[in-house]
């Protein structure tokens, strides 16, 4: 195999990679924001007892959501990268931390939560390589 035939194909690996690491981490983030919609109270119930924030009403978090919404969708049709893919990372990265307890009370199903934040990173980092089914150039 030349060179140029195994750069191709690991080029080809690393894009397939990079386009199921966003999808998957989008159809985490598309479920966690339906759940706004269709039960904003469980929303509020987080702000209040992971993040502190009280008194978030179900119309706070609706729009929580409808933010949300335009955000995983450009950020799965790969746009505006750079800032898509870095507030993802944000948000999910405080999410992650904001669950500490969880994890001193080894609640086993909060440590799904650090590989999504791994490839929260790789994706950040990788953006330029991600190309596969984006509207980005």
């Amino acid at each position: 195999m030349s060179d140029d035939t195994f750069l191709t194909l690991q080029r080809r690996n690393i894009e397939i990679s990079l386009l199921l690491m966003r999808l998957t981490v989008f159809l985490v983030m598309l479920v966690w924001t339906i759940d706004k919609f269709t039960n904003p109270g469980h929303g509020a119930r987080i702000l209040e007892n992971f993040y502190f924030i009280k008194g978030a009403g179900e119309s706070i978090i609706m729009v929580m959501g409808a933010i949300e919404i335009v955000l995983i969708f450009a950020f799965v049709a790969g746009l505006w990268k750079k800032y898509t893919y870095g507030i993802i990372l944000i948000l999910h990265g405080l999410t992650t931390f904001a669950s500490w307890k969880q994890y001193l009370e080894m609640n086993l199903l909060f440590y799904a939560a650090w590989p999504m934040l791994a490839a929260c990173v790789a994706l950040y980092l990788l953006r330029d390589l991600d190309v596969k089914c984006t509207l980005s150039k």
